[in-house]
């Protein structure tokens, strides 16, 4: 490419004050986790959109994890 180059990026999303910054779990939905372009967040050109949505997966699918594993405890305790 040469110095014209074309990047895009969806703009708009779930707005962040719909979200729980610590974990990116949805403050409307419980156990939703939002990450991504699903998020009303945009970078500059230069990898800042591939690394929100990298960086903002990991912390959506760990506290994804945790999630499902409260609710499996909470079940079994309740047995």
């Amino acid at each position: 490419k040469n110095t014209y180059k074309e990047e895009f990026v969806t703009a708009g999303g779930i707005k962040l004050s719909q979200i729980d910054m610590t974990t990116l779990g949805s403050r409307i939905t419980p156990g939703l986790f939002c990450c991504g372009e699903v998020m009303d967040v945009d970078g500059v050109t230069g990898g800042y959109n591939f690394m929100n949505c990298w960086g903002s997966g990991f912390v959506a699918g760990t506290s994804a994890v945790q999630y499902v594993k409260q609710i499996h405890n909470n079940h079994v305790e309740s047995i």
